[in-house]
């Protein structure tokens, strides 16, 4: 018992270690990217929320991610500064509040316990243990110190990059909600890719005009590094341990992971607009080995490409930085359509 309370503390250290160093290193801007401050504009209210979200994406990119502190709908965006919870992390197609998204898929990891409703599943955190920017974003979340999960996320043009280390000892789970309640999507389980699929087809902006778009799917590749020592699909309230696929409302699927010889659960996400096969063939070409660092430096790479388009001499440090977050909100929108 001693030794597994110590294996999660060092864990727990090592998490610690890793959002400290990163955060200690964006305090000290050396290039255009680290003046951006993704969090102005996603907390306030009326007249003072600007709507935002802090995405990591490439510039114009197809699919966003973002920490999902609540459900979002047309008028409500998937984080606010004020939660203290995290539901999910999100692949998003919403540029901001006045918008509703579409085609978009959640992944929570978790631990022990499975829940399958956002207010059930989801754990608490503080800014204090996160760290976002444009190409990376890190926290650790969780009841209590020895219970506490790190997530990180990077991402390409269509497809996102998730890595979540858990605590020695505990039984790694990671939920993908394909669909909501009221919502018919499909899941299916690959074990022997490693993957879980799907499609969802909700498009919230119909609510707003006369374009039903019945055909509109919005397809996932959920590919894993480790194998699944479980994995399951459920339909609402229910679960299906006998089936490897299901069609219908609410559903999505949990794959379980064996931590005994290490606690990192590494998924990578292909979306697409066209297929499941399309979703794998933009992961395949985007992500084609497991390097999460290579991908997040990558990225860095790019929004220091974009963000130096423009200069500003004679700026306060305030100035500085309301300047390059206003140019890489500016550089999200319009979305990349095309795919590979």
């Amino acid at each position: 018992m001693f030794r597994s309370f110590r294996r999660a503390s060092l864990v727990l250290a090592f998490c610690t270690a890793t959002i400290v160093a990163f955060a200690a290193e964006a305090q000290k801007p050396t290039t255009p990217v680290d003046w951006v401050n993704t969090f102005i504009g996603t907390g306030g209210e009326g007249a003072e929320y600007g709507g935002t979200m802090p995405f990591v994406t490439t510039p114009f990119g197809m699919t966003n991610w973002t920490a999902q502190t609540r459900q979002n709908r047309i008028s409500v965006s998937s984080y606010e500064y004020d939660d203290t919870y995290i539901q999910g992390f999100i692949g998003t197609h919403q540029p901001a509040i006045w918008m509703g998204d579409y085609g978009y898929v959640t992944l929570m990891p978790e631990m022990d316990t499975t829940n399958y409703a956002p207010e059930a599943r989801r754990l608490a955190f503080t800014h204090r243990d996160e760290v976002s920017t444009p190409y990376y974003y890190a926290v650790k979340m969780g009841p209590d110190p020895a219970h506490k999960i790190l997530a990180e996320m990077t991402a390409s043009d269509h497809a996102g990059y998730l890595r979540f280390t858990y605590p020695h000892g505990s039984k790694a789970n990671v939920l993908i909600e394909a669909t909501r309640p009221g919502i018919e999507g499909f899941v299916s389980i690959d074990a022997g890719r490693n993957e879980i699929v799907g499609y969802n087809p909700d498009r919230m902006d119909a609510h707003l005009g006369p374009l039903a778009l019945k055909n509109f799917k919005g397809y996932f590749v959920v590919r894993f590094k480790q194998p699944f020592a479980a994995a399951k699909v459920y339909e609402g309230v229910l679960t299906w341990p006998d089936k490897k696929e299901v069609k219908g409302d609410n559903v999505g699927a949990l794959a379980s992971f064996d931590t005994s010889h290490g606690e990192i659960v590494d998924a990578q996400v292909g979306t697409s607009f066209i297929s499941i096969e399309q979703a794998r063939a933009n992961l395949d070409a985007e992500m084609p080995s497991w390097n999460f660092e290579r991908i997040r430096d990558a990225l860095k790479a790019t929004w220091n490409q974009k963000l130096d388009i423009a200069s500003i001499e004679g700026a306060s440090d305030d100035q500085r930085r309301i300047f390059y977050t206003g140019l890489y909100h500016a550089l999200l929108y319009p979305k990349l359509f095309s795919e590979h």
